[in-house]
């Protein structure tokens, strides 16, 4: 693993067109900003790991029953993630 510090304002590259800035440091949380390609997944740890333990278990099971056009789809705890606006932030420092 690669550790850094970073001041308010400063960045990292990754790659060539990811780019993680410290937007906020207050107490022990840090706020940062991601820029990256619209197609690019950025997902929480903690999510992402619920992800792959969700993926591994639906693979592990049954096979499905065949579904008819009346029947109900579940609805996944992320569905609507991918309805969650992104925030953009100027170079300028923002007050809350």
């Amino acid at each position: 693993m690669l550790v850094l510090s970073r001041r308010i304002s400063e960045s990292i590259q990754i790659g060539t067109d990811i780019e993680v800035m410290v937007i906020d440091v207050r107490g022990d949380i840090v706020r940062i900003g991601i820029n990256a390609p619209q197609s690019t997944q950025i997902w929480r740890k903690e999510l992402w790991d619920v992800i792959v333990q969700e993926n591994r278990t639906a693979a592990e099971g049954t096979t499905i029953p065949e579904l008819t056009a009346t029947t109900a789809l579940p609805l996944s705890t992320f569905s609507k993630l991918s309805k969650i606006p992104t925030v953009h932030v100027n170079n300028q420092e923002t007050k809350n």
